[in-house]
């Protein structure tokens, strides 16, 4: 496995987290920063993107329609991560997606023991899909559910009720 291969995603991330560091902000933003820079790496080219997702993902693998929304959905949620109090049905888009995708590299890669490159950068990286696939989709779910803590609890603090998605809680 080569170093080069993993550039793409340092500068990514590298990227996102001197921005986070330089406004002094939270990992919530860390994750919208970088959410927001994969969605673009995608965006840049849907059909390339869609070539590579397809051949691991689960959702576009039933249905072809999916590789031209995953991006969008993508970038919805970056931008709604970099928002104070993200709307809660993006949260649990983000936490499906994260789930799925999760799902999606572990059955290509571990079960279906298969070699491919990770379309999460866009469809022309040699990034191999993987452990690092897998934590992407991880950090997404885990930040979804962090958010959702965070601001049922902070309601809680000020004796307020949250609304998630139709649900009062607290």
């Amino acid at each position: 496995m080569k170093i080069k291969s993993f550039t793409p995603l340092i500068a990514v991330f590298g990227t996102s987290f001197l921005i986070t560091i330089t406004l002094l902000k939270s990992f919530q933003i860390f994750m919208g920063i970088s959410i927001c820079l994969l969605a673009m790496l995608k965006l840049m080219d849907i059909e390339a993107f869609g070539t590579s997702y397809k051949k691991y993902d689960l959702i576009s693998s039933k249905f072809n329609g999916w590789i031209y929304i995953y991006p969008f959905c993508e970038l919805l949620i970056g931008i709604s991560f970099l928002n104070s109090s993200p709307p809660s049905l993006i949260i649990f888009i983000a936490l499906i997606l994260g789930i799925s995708g999760m799902i999606s590299v572990f059955k290509a890669v571990y079960l279906d023991k298969l070699k491919l490159n990770c379309a999460c950068i866009g469809g022309y990286a040699k990034t191999p899909l993987g452990i690092i696939s897998f934590i992407e989709n991880l950090l997404m779910a885990i930040m979804s559910v962090l958010i959702c803590l965070l601001y049922t609890s902070d309601a809680a603090d000020e004796g307020l009720g949250v609304d998630l998605g139709g649900r009062r809680i607290i």
